[in-house]
C-alpha cells in the first residue's frame, strides 16, 4: 500500500460509488447499491482497500447560513459556534462553521457561513460500515465546499458555478468575492438534458439571488459553466447572455489538466474531475468530527512512530559506520604503539638477562629501597631548609644576618615523625634610628614573612627589651648609637 494512495469515496440521492486514486490515476467506479447486500459488498471491498479515505456527498439535503457573531477565540468562540449548531442543526452530527471574513468597521464582527448536511440517515449507513472496518476516514466533503480551487483563474466577484454530475443533478454554488455563500442541487431527470436543465434553473437561480439583492444592482452575475466541449454548443444555443447575466464555459479537460489529473472526461459528468480535486486539495474543514477521524488518527501516529523508527535506524547505521572508521584509524594508531611496547619487553627481558645472579629475595630488595626512601627524609639538603629563610631576606632588606646555624632536634619534630632542623639566626636591624615603633613592626613583619614559608619562629632577643622587667629608655639611649640586634629561633620540620 503506497503513502498517497486513497480511497474515495462518492454518495448521492440513491448512488453510492468508491475508486482507487493514486498520484493522479483513478480506478474505475465500483458500485453499491443502497441496501444490506450492497453494504456487505463494500465492506468486502474494505477488506482489500484500506487506505486512508474521504468521503464525497452531494445531496439536496445541505443547508447553508450565513451569521454575524462576536469575534471570540478560545472556548469563548466554541461555545458561540455550538449554540448555533443547537439552533440550526440539532439533529445532524454533520455539521460545520467556516469563517468568511471579519468586518472593517463597528465592533469587527465574524461573518460566518454555517452549514450542515441536514438528512443524516443518507450516510450513516456507509459511515458505520466503514468505521466498523477500522477504515481511516481523512474527512466527509460536501460537493460545494471543495468547489472553490475552481475560482483560482476566474476575476469576478459574483460567480455563479454550474457542474452537472451524472448520478446527483445539476449543482448550482454562489460564490461572493470567492467565498460561498450557498448552494442548491437539482435532480435531473430522464426527460431532461444537462442544457435544457442549464437553461430553466439558472434563472430561477438569479431570481433567488436578487431577493438576497446578490449581486447588488448594476453588478453583473457570471454563471461558469463546467462541460464537455461536445455538450457546449447545445448549451450556448440555449443561453443568451444579459446585462445582469454573462455566460461563461469552464473545459472539464482543460480542468482535469490544470489539476494535473491522469484521467479523460468523456462527456459533461464532473464526477471523478471533483473527486481528483478533492484528492489534490482538500479544504480544511469538513463535517466529519473526532469519533468519525479517530482510525485516521491512529493511521497518522503509526507512520509518524514508523518515521521516528527508521530515522533512529539510518541515524544507528550512520553511527555505526563511523565507528567502524574511527575504530580502523585507532587500529592503526595502535599497531605502532604495540610493536614499541613489545620491542621495550625484549630489551627489559634482555637486561634482566645480564643482572648478577643474587639470593637475595625481591621482597627484601624493595624493603631495603623503601627503607632507604624513609631515611632520606631524617636529613633533608640545606637548599630545601633554608630556601624559604632565603626568600624572606630577599623581601626585607634592612635585615643582616650575622651568624646562624641549625641542628637536628628530636624534641621539636612532632606532629612530624622526622627529626626536625632547628635553626639559630643572629642578625642585625639596620637604621633602627628613634622610630622604634616602626622598627619592631618591621621585624615583626619579619618574623611572620618566616612564618608563612613554613618555619616556625621565636624570638630569643629582641633589639627592645619590652617586658615588665625591662628598661626601654636605656634600651633606646644605646641603641640609637649602635645597629639593632637580635635572636631568632627557627624550626622546620620535614612535611611528610
Amino acid at each position: 500500500m503506497s503513502l498517497s494512495s486513497k480511497t474515495l469515496l462518492f454518495l448521492s440521492a440513491d448512488h453510492f460509488q468508491a475508486c482507487m486514486w493514486d498520484r493522479g490515476n483513478l480506478s474505475t467506479a465500483q458500485y453499491f447499491n443502497n441496501d444490506s447486500d450492497g453494504r456487505e459488498k463494500f465492506s468486502d471491498y474494505l477488506k482489500q482497500h484500506r487506505n486512508p479515505t474521504y468521503l464525497l456527498v452531494d445531496v439536496i439535503e445541505e443547508d447553508f447560513r450565513q451569521e454575524t457573531v462576536p469575534h471570540l477565540i478560545g472556548i469563548n468562540r466554541r461555545a458561540v459556534i455550538e449554540r448555533k449548531f443547537e439552533q440550526y442543526y440539532r439533529n445532524t452530527p454533520f455539521r460545520q462553521a467556516k469563517l468568511m471574513r471579519r468586518q472593517t468597521d463597528g465592533r469587527r464582527d465574524d461573518e460566518m457561513l454555517f452549514s450542515a448536511l441536514t438528512n443524516p440517515q443518507r450516510i450513516s449507513p456507509w459511515l458505520d460500515t466503514l468505521l466498523t472496518n477500522g477504515i481511516p476516514i481523512i474527512g466527509i466533503h460536501s460537493l460545494p465546499n471543495i468547489s472553490l480551487p475552481l475560482l483560482k483563474e476566474i476575476n469576478s466577484d459574483h460567480v455563479l458555478l454550474l457542474s452537472w454530475e451524472k448520478y446527483a443533478g445539476l449543482r448550482q454554488t454562489y460564490f461572493n468575492q470567492k467565498r460561498l455563500h450557498f448552494s442548491r442541487l437539482t435532480p435531473i431527470g430522464s426527460n431532461n438534458s444537462f442544457s435544457g436543465s442549464v437553461a430553466t434553473e439558472t434563472p430561477r437561480t438569479q431570481q433567488y439571488l436578487k431577493s438576497l439583492s446578490l449581486p447588488p444592482p448594476g453588478e453583473i452575475l457570471d454563471v461558469y459553466i463546467i462541460c464537455h466541449a461536445d455538450d457546449r454548443p447545445a448549451i450556448e444555443s440555449r443561453l443568451q447572455s444579459t446585462p445582469e447575466l454573462h455566460y461563461s464555459y469552464l473545459d472539464i479537460q482543460t480542468l482535469g489538466k490544470s489539476l494535473k489529473a491522469k484521467s479523460t472526461y468523456p462527456d459533461s459528468d464532473a464526477t471523478q474531475l471533483f473527486l481528483h480535486l478533492l484528492a489534490v486539495r482538500p479544504p480544511n474543514s469538513h463535517y466529519a468530527n473526532s469519533t468519525h477521524t479517530h482510525f485516521y488518527l491512529l493511521w497518522q501516529l503509526r507512520w509518524i512512530l514508523f518515521g521516528l523508527a527508521s530515522a533512529f535506524a539510518l541515524l544507528s547505521i550512520l553511527w555505526s559506520g563511523v565507528s567502524l572508521l574511527e575504530g580502523q584509524d585507532y587500529v592503526s594508531e595502535t599497531a605502532p604503539l604495540i610493536n614499541q611496547a613489545a620491542k621495550l619487553t625484549l630489551q627489559a627481558e634482555e637486561t634482566k638477562r645480564k643482572f648478577p645472579a643474587t639470593t637475595v629475595p625481591a621482597a627484601d630488595m624493595k624493603t631495603a629501597v623503601a627503607l632507604t626512601r624513609k631515611l632520606g627524609n631524617y636529613s633533608s639538603m640545606p637548599e630545601e631548609i633554608l630556601s624559604g629563610l632565603s626568600y624572606s631576606l630577599d623581601q626585607f632588606t634592612r635585615i643582616q644576618i650575622t651568624k646562624i646555624a641549625w641542628q637536628t632536634s628530636a624534641a621539636d619534630a612532632a606532629p612530624s615523625v622526622y627529626p626536625a632542623q632547628v635553626i639559630t639566626l643572629d642578625g642585625e636591624l639596620l637604621d633602627f634610628g628613634n622610630d622604634y615603633r616602626n622598627a619592631l613592626a618591621y621585624l615583626d613583619s619579619f618574623q611572620q614573612s618566616l612564618t608563612q614559608n613554613g618555619y616556625k619562629v621565636t624570638a630569643q632577643k629582641l633589639p627592645l627589651d619590652i617586658s615588665p622587667k625591662g628598661s626601654i629608655s636605656d634600651e633606646f639611649q644605646s641603641k640609637s648609637e649602635k645597629a639593632a640586634q637580635f635572636t631568632l629561633k627557627l624550626i622546620w620540620r620535614q612535611k611528610e
